[in-house]
């Protein structure tokens, strides 16, 4: 009976200690992701789905075609980016963060409720005068961090994608930024 305790409690004792690393939030072991990658499509997520949203306002709302043509353009590659990530996050075990909701805009770089809420007022060139620089700014915030795990990152699509980010959204940034009065 003694020599069985020990060997029980060993058995217990790793049975007890795998059931913590993942009850107690850790990252999930990854083949070529670490924190920094999970991180990023976490938050990078719900920031494009906010693009995507602010996106759609411009078809119904906006006067100009340019604004229309960049919001279309935006919700095309954002929502394959939400698609791409989103599988890369439940392939590693991890959450997806809500996009919807009080949350989303409370995390940084993202477009406020009260500036969401008088985009959803506004029509025609009023409109497009508020879109133009706060779609330039919300890019300017995905172009961050998108850098940021260019700099910590170790998943090899995630940089790859970080990259094509930062090169679109500089671009489209710059182009937004003409069109400014």
């Amino acid at each position: 009976m003694r020599r069985r305790l020990p060997m029980a409690l060993f058995a217990l004792v790793a049975w007890v200690l795998a059931g913590c690393s993942t009850a107690t939030g850790a990252a999930p072991a990854t083949p070529g992701a670490n924190q920094a990658d999970i991180t990023f499509s976490q938050q990078m997520v719900p920031h494009h789905q906010q693009s995507i949203q602010v996106a759609n306002l411009a078809s119904e709302r906006s006067a100009s075609e340019y604004v229309k043509a960049t919001a279309a353009k935006i919700v095309k590659a954002e929502s394959a980016e939400v698609q791409t990530m989103t599988a890369w996050l439940q392939s590693w075990n991890a959450a997806v963060l809500p996009a919807a909701g009080h949350a989303g805009h409370a995390m940084p770089g993202m477009i406020t409720e009260g500036q969401v809420a008088s985009l959803q007022n506004l029509t025609g060139a009023e409109f497009d005068r508020m879109w133009l620089p706060l779609m330039a700014e919300h890019l300017r915030n995905g172009v961050a961090m998108a850098k940021t795990v260019l700099s910590s990152g170790e998943h090899a699509e995630t940089k790859a994608l970080a990259q094509e980010i930062v090169e679109n959204q500089t671009a489209a940034i710059g182009e937004i930024t003409a069109q400014l009065p």
